[in-house]
Protein backbone atom coordinates (compact mmCIF):
# COMPACT_ATOMS: atom_id res chain seq x y z
CA UNK A 1 0.00 0.00 0.00
CA UNK A 2 2.93 2.22 0.97
CA UNK A 3 4.35 2.21 -3.02
CA UNK A 4 1.39 3.14 -4.32
CA UNK A 5 0.56 5.95 -1.90
CA UNK A 6 4.05 7.05 -2.91
CA UNK A 7 3.74 6.19 -7.00
CA UNK A 8 1.94 9.41 -8.06
CA UNK A 9 4.68 11.91 -5.63
CA UNK A 10 7.52 9.42 -7.04
CA UNK A 11 6.07 10.48 -11.01
CA UNK A 12 5.72 13.88 -10.23
CA UNK A 13 8.80 14.22 -9.16
CA UNK A 14 10.46 12.49 -12.30
CA UNK A 15 8.30 15.03 -14.05
CA UNK A 16 9.50 17.44 -12.54
CA UNK A 17 13.16 16.96 -12.96
CA UNK A 18 12.59 15.79 -16.31
CA UNK A 19 11.45 19.42 -17.43
CA UNK A 20 14.10 21.13 -14.77
CA UNK A 21 16.70 19.81 -17.16
CA UNK A 22 14.81 20.91 -20.21
CA UNK A 23 13.71 23.98 -19.43
CA UNK A 24 17.66 24.57 -18.20
CA UNK A 25 19.14 23.33 -20.53
CA UNK A 26 16.71 25.61 -23.05
CA UNK A 27 18.25 28.63 -20.99
CA UNK A 28 21.75 27.57 -21.44
CA UNK A 29 21.63 27.54 -25.02
CA UNK A 30 19.60 30.68 -24.90
CA UNK A 31 22.53 32.32 -22.50
CA UNK A 32 24.64 31.09 -24.94
CA UNK A 33 23.24 32.61 -27.88
CA UNK A 34 23.12 36.06 -26.62
CA UNK A 35 26.42 35.92 -25.55
CA UNK A 36 26.97 34.78 -28.50
CA UNK A 37 25.56 37.74 -30.24
CA UNK A 38 27.15 40.04 -27.51
CA UNK A 39 30.53 39.07 -28.64
CA UNK A 40 29.37 39.42 -32.61
CA UNK A 41 27.96 43.11 -31.50
CA UNK A 42 31.22 43.91 -29.95
CA UNK A 43 33.35 42.57 -33.14
CA UNK A 44 30.42 44.80 -36.02
CA UNK A 45 31.10 48.28 -33.49
CA UNK A 46 35.15 47.42 -33.16
CA UNK A 47 34.85 46.98 -37.05
CA UNK A 48 33.15 49.42 -38.00
CA UNK A 49 35.09 52.03 -35.73
CA UNK A 50 38.26 50.73 -37.19
CA UNK A 51 37.36 51.39 -40.93
CA UNK A 52 36.56 54.59 -40.52
CA UNK A 53 40.16 55.05 -39.58
CA UNK A 54 42.15 56.73 -41.99
CA UNK A 55 45.05 54.36 -42.12
CA UNK A 56 42.66 50.73 -42.26
CA UNK A 57 40.42 52.48 -44.74
CA UNK A 58 43.45 54.01 -47.35
CA UNK A 59 44.69 50.15 -47.19
CA UNK A 60 43.76 47.61 -49.48
CA UNK A 61 44.92 45.20 -48.07
CA UNK A 62 42.94 45.68 -44.90
CA UNK A 63 39.10 46.36 -47.00
CA UNK A 64 37.73 43.28 -45.10
CA UNK A 65 37.82 45.09 -41.74
CA UNK A 66 34.37 46.83 -40.78
CA UNK A 67 31.05 45.74 -39.25
CA UNK A 68 29.59 42.21 -39.77
CA UNK A 69 27.36 41.98 -42.48
CA UNK A 70 23.96 41.38 -41.89
CA UNK A 71 24.83 42.03 -37.60
CA UNK A 72 21.43 43.68 -37.29
CA UNK A 73 19.61 40.63 -38.64
CA UNK A 74 21.14 38.05 -36.60
CA UNK A 75 20.28 39.96 -33.71
CA UNK A 76 16.76 40.15 -34.31
CA UNK A 77 16.57 36.59 -34.75
CA UNK A 78 18.65 35.07 -32.28
CA UNK A 79 17.48 37.72 -29.88
CA UNK A 80 13.75 36.51 -30.26
CA UNK A 81 15.06 32.67 -29.88
CA UNK A 82 17.01 33.33 -26.97
CA UNK A 83 13.92 34.65 -25.02
CA UNK A 84 11.76 32.17 -26.07
CA UNK A 85 13.87 29.61 -24.53
CA UNK A 86 14.49 31.55 -21.37
CA UNK A 87 10.81 31.45 -20.96
CA UNK A 88 9.81 28.03 -19.62
CA UNK A 89 13.01 28.26 -17.35
CA UNK A 90 11.96 31.25 -15.54
CA UNK A 91 8.11 29.96 -15.59
CA UNK A 92 8.89 26.89 -13.65
CA UNK A 93 10.89 28.59 -10.96
CA UNK A 94 7.89 31.27 -10.53
CA UNK A 95 10.21 33.80 -12.03
CA UNK A 96 7.53 35.74 -13.14
CA UNK A 97 6.25 39.02 -11.22
CA UNK A 98 2.96 38.91 -10.22
CA UNK A 99 1.05 41.65 -7.66
CA UNK A 100 -0.32 39.97 -5.13
CA UNK A 101 -1.37 42.83 -2.96
CA UNK A 102 -5.26 41.88 -2.82
CA UNK A 103 -4.65 38.15 -2.41
CA UNK A 104 -2.11 37.52 -0.01
CA UNK A 105 -4.38 38.31 2.67
CA UNK A 106 -7.19 36.05 1.73
CA UNK A 107 -7.89 32.39 2.54
CA UNK A 108 -5.36 29.93 0.84
CA UNK A 109 -8.31 27.86 -0.46
CA UNK A 110 -8.76 31.55 -2.73
CA UNK A 111 -4.96 31.44 -3.35
CA UNK A 112 -4.97 28.44 -4.62
CA UNK A 113 -8.01 28.95 -6.53
CA UNK A 114 -6.71 31.95 -8.42
CA UNK A 115 -3.11 30.47 -8.68
CA UNK A 116 -4.86 27.56 -10.41
CA UNK A 117 -6.93 30.00 -12.73
CA UNK A 118 -3.49 32.10 -13.87
CA UNK A 119 -2.25 29.17 -14.37
CA UNK A 120 -4.73 27.12 -16.81
CA UNK A 121 -5.02 30.88 -18.41
CA UNK A 122 -1.11 30.96 -18.85
CA UNK A 123 -1.63 27.46 -20.76
CA UNK A 124 -4.00 28.41 -23.04
CA UNK A 125 -2.23 31.08 -23.78
CA UNK A 126 1.47 28.68 -24.39
CA UNK A 127 -0.90 26.38 -26.25
CA UNK A 128 -2.36 28.97 -28.71
CA UNK A 129 0.85 31.01 -29.38
CA UNK A 130 2.35 27.18 -29.98
CA UNK A 131 -0.25 26.52 -32.75
CA UNK A 132 0.03 30.19 -34.12
CA UNK A 133 3.84 29.65 -34.47
CA UNK A 134 3.96 26.71 -35.99
CA UNK A 135 1.31 27.56 -38.60
CA UNK A 136 3.61 31.16 -39.16
CA UNK A 137 6.52 28.68 -39.78
CA UNK A 138 4.61 26.84 -42.21
CA UNK A 139 4.02 30.39 -43.80
CA UNK A 140 7.41 31.13 -43.84
CA UNK A 141 8.37 28.03 -45.54
CA UNK A 142 5.72 27.95 -48.10
CA UNK A 143 6.93 31.71 -49.37
CA UNK A 144 10.28 30.84 -49.12
CA UNK A 145 10.71 34.02 -47.12
CA UNK A 146 14.63 34.93 -46.42
CA UNK A 147 16.39 38.16 -44.07
CA UNK A 148 17.36 40.59 -46.39
CA UNK A 149 21.29 40.87 -46.46
CA UNK A 150 22.03 36.86 -45.52
CA UNK A 151 19.30 35.14 -46.91
CA UNK A 152 18.41 33.78 -43.72
CA UNK A 153 15.58 31.57 -44.18
CA UNK A 154 13.05 33.23 -41.38
CA UNK A 155 11.68 30.13 -40.35
CA UNK A 156 14.37 29.35 -38.51
CA UNK A 157 13.84 31.76 -36.16
CA UNK A 158 9.81 30.43 -36.18
CA UNK A 159 11.87 26.62 -34.40
CA UNK A 160 13.20 28.50 -31.64
CA UNK A 161 9.80 29.83 -30.99
CA UNK A 162 7.97 26.93 -30.85
CA UNK A 163 10.06 24.78 -28.96
CA UNK A 164 9.81 27.03 -25.91
CA UNK A 165 6.25 27.88 -26.31
CA UNK A 166 5.99 24.09 -26.51
CA UNK A 167 7.87 23.82 -23.46
CA UNK A 168 6.18 26.52 -21.97
CA UNK A 169 3.06 24.84 -22.51
CA UNK A 170 4.10 21.52 -20.85
CA UNK A 171 5.30 23.80 -17.75
CA UNK A 172 2.17 26.10 -17.58
CA UNK A 173 0.41 22.10 -17.71
CA UNK A 174 2.43 20.86 -15.11
CA UNK A 175 2.46 23.95 -12.65
CA UNK A 176 -1.39 23.99 -13.44
CA UNK A 177 -1.50 19.96 -12.01
CA UNK A 178 1.00 20.43 -9.11
CA UNK A 179 -1.26 23.75 -7.75
CA UNK A 180 -4.36 21.14 -7.53
CA UNK A 181 -2.33 18.68 -6.10
CA UNK A 182 -0.90 21.28 -3.69
CA UNK A 183 -4.44 21.97 -2.62
CA UNK A 184 -5.59 18.43 -2.29
CA UNK A 185 -3.00 17.84 -0.13
CA UNK A 186 -3.31 21.12 1.53
CA UNK A 187 -6.91 20.08 2.77
CA UNK A 188 -6.52 16.03 3.06
CA UNK A 189 -6.97 15.15 6.65
CA UNK A 190 -3.36 13.70 8.14
CA UNK A 191 -3.56 10.25 9.11
CA UNK A 192 -3.72 10.36 12.62
CA UNK A 193 -7.00 12.88 11.95
CA UNK A 194 -10.49 11.21 11.43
Amino acid sequence: MSSLATTPNASITYLRRGLETTCRLAAITGGLIIAALSLMTVASIVGRWASSLPLISDMAALSWIGPVTGDYEMVEMGTAIAVFLFLPYCHLRGGHVTVDILVMRAPRCVQYLLAFVAEVLFLVVAGVMTWRLYHGLLDKQRYMETSMLLGIPLWWGYVGGIIGFALLTLVCLYRAFSTVSRDTQHHTPAQGEA
